[in-house]
């Protein structure tokens, strides 16, 4: 494994068990980030499909939970990262995908792929070294192929394992000299739904002590979820707290 650099190491230091796949043992964490997790990969997911035998690379793919969705829909999707912990986790939980623990601003895979995703990674890079990351990608997408890329907004906080967050137009700046988009759009939308989802969640926590004895207790989990797939999961850039990227490469 390559040097990391320190908002890596935050990054790495949460692998201590691949915590993509908690909403699969308890429904208690459901009412954590995974709603807005599972629903953003939701997103994407509908972005590439129909699948039609395409090639798929999840760049950046940490425990593999997108590929093990993807899986599902018997994708040929395999995975890169440069965590071997995160691979590891992975390789667990997906046998059948092909994982390479490489470093993305130069990666060595054995094709050229139909589709790309880039989820949640650009971010954790230094900005100068992205430009190198781009090219790279831009060298192992197909020519008719398409990447999609997903970051943070700045209408959120800056994380501390985060070096940078981006707007719709710093986002299409630094994708330019690569890759050309075809569409932009948030998800996560901000407002007073958000204020009325994060009320909910938080009563939730109550709810799930009796989630076994109470019927109306599993009804909760339910209702929350559909209240963000209605209310928050997808809408304007400007309004949201992250960014889909559908694009192609520049000709």
């Amino acid at each position: 494994m390559t040097q990391l650099t320190e908002k890596q190491q935050n990054q790495e230091a949460q692998y201590l068990f691949p915590y993509h796949y908690l909403d699969l043992a308890s429904d208690h964490h459901k009412l954590l980030w995974t709603i807005e997790y599972l629903d953003l990969l939701g997103l994407v997911k509908k972005m590439i499909s129909p699948f039609n035998n395409q090639k798929i690379l999840d760049v950046g793919c940490g425990d593999g939970r997108f590929c093990y969705e993807l899986k599902k829909e018997n994708a040929k999707i395999a995975g890169v990262d440069f965590s071997e912990k995160a691979i590891s986790f992975a390789r667990v939980f997906n046998p059948e995908v092909d994982f390479f623990v490489q470093d993305i601003k130069n990666l060595n895979v054995p094709m050229k792929f139909d589709v790309v995703i880039l989820m949640e990674t650009l971010e954790h890079f230094i900005p100068s070294e992205i430009p190198v990351i781009l090219s790279s990608l831009s060298n192992i997408l197909k020519e008719d192929g398409k990447i999609i890329i997903t970051v943070p907004s700045k209408n959120l906080p800056l994380a501390k394992k985060h070096y940078q967050h981006f707007t719709a137009e710093s986002l299409t700046e630094t994708l330019k000299p690569y890759f050309k988009i075809m569409k932009i759009s948030g998800y996560g939308k901000t407002g007073y739904h958000k204020k009325i989802f994060s009320f909910l969640r938080k009563i939730g926590y109550f709810v799930f002590p009796f989630i076994n004895r109470i019927s109306l207790a599993k009804r909760f989990f339910i209702i929350l979820n559909e209240y963000y797939k209605k209310h928050l999961s997808a809408g304007k850039p400007e309004a949201c707290n992250g960014l889909i990227a559908v694009c192609v490469k520049n000709r």
